[in-house]
């Protein structure tokens, strides 16, 4: 069994969100300058992680790293029928 551990600068943050643009990457802020590495990526999924896409926020259900580069996979609302969603990812820099 592995545990997680809160670490005394994150004991109280309840998650973080990132932004994702059309681009297919997650970005620490809204204005889309900084590109999340994988590390953090990765922490931030274990800590608490809302995805930010076009104004809406999604809980990620998966997250892989392949090559360097981590992938979070969240279910998206479709667009033209409400009870469908889309799967979409943000993958790290």
């Amino acid at each position: 069994m592995d545990r997680i551990f809160h670490h005394d600068d994150t004991m109280y943050e309840a998650a973080t969100k990132v932004y994702v643009k059309s681009d297919g990457y997650a970005y620490l802020e809204e204005g889309f300058k900084t590109k999340v590495s994988a590390d953090v990526l990765e922490d931030l999924f274990v800590r608490g992680l809302i995805i930010v896409d076009t104004g809406v926020m999604y809980k990620p259900i998966s997250f892989k790293v392949v090559s360097k580069v981590a992938t979070v996979t969240y279910a998206k609302t479709n667009g033209t029928t409400a009870t469908q969603a889309d799967l979409a990812t943000a993958k790290s820099a």
